[in-house]
């Protein structure tokens, strides 16, 4: 479903990552874990085109998005959630999800009533401004404003960071909820432990580049990822 091969990527003249290649598969959910400044989020960012891109490929679909814009990518059926600012705060949450379906041609209350049905404490909240509420329900008025276009790969960048723990836990799995709706999901994770035990397979990057790659499990199983990534 999506190939990186050999892509470097930064900020004008400053390269971030270097070099790095990782693929998605239909139907998997796969991690990037690694400590801060590895490049993780401009790995992610790169694919939606919000980086400058120095040099590789990024193949989604057997579509080169290199030459795709932003906007079009959506229309590809890719979503992103970024990190921070991943909200309309005076907007509503209804209106929030609206925005999220502008180039969607399905019936919105179809989409809607299947984003309500995911995240339950955002049908009482559907009519209050969204930077009212609490940073977990943030979070899933911006995971559903990504799928209201009933994407095919979901892109999350760090989707559990600055929450409550009794919100971690619950993100984690609708994550998991909404892979099994058949959504494609590539999501960076400081909780390391937890992405990778829920995920297909996983990457570790380090400095810009590529260190590891294996299934989930099999990096939680490797000794040297412990000891230098994971807390031992």
């Amino acid at each position: 479903m999506l190939s990186i091969k050999e892509v470097y990527a930064g900020y004008g003249e400053i390269e971030i990552i270097h070099g790095i290649s990782l693929e998605v598969n239909e139907g998997e959910i796969v991690s990037i874990v690694g400590p801060n400044g590895s490049g993780k989020s401009t790995l992610l960012k790169s694919i939606f085109s919000l980086v400058d891109i120095m040099g590789g490929e990024i193949n989604y679909l057997n579509s080169n998005l290199s030459q795709v814009n932003t906007d079009q990518m959506i229309k590809k059926g890719l979503s992103f959630v970024p990190q921070t600012d991943n909200i309309f705060p005076t907007l509503t949450v209804e209106e929030n999800l609206e925005l999220g379906a502008y180039v969607s041609k399905k019936k919105l209350k179809d989409r809607f009533d299947l984003i309500y049905n995911l995240f339950p404490p955002l049908v009482e909240k559907r009519k209050k401004k969204a930077g009212t509420l609490s940073g977990g329900q943030r979070q899933m008025v911006a995971f559903g404003r990504a799928l209201v276009i009933e994407p095919k790969l979901l892109l999350l960048d760090e989707p559990t960071a600055g929450l409550a723990p009794m919100y971690i836990d619950l993100i984690l799995e609708k994550v998991a909820e909404i892979n099994k709706t058949g959504v494609s999901i590539l999501m960076v994770e400081q909780n390391a432990k937890k992405a990778l035990a829920m995920s297909d397979r996983g990457y570790v990057l380090a400095a810009g580049e590529k260190k590891y790659e294996d299934s989930g499990r099999g990096l939680l199983e490797n000794e040297e990822v412990a000891q230098l990534f994971l807390g031992g």
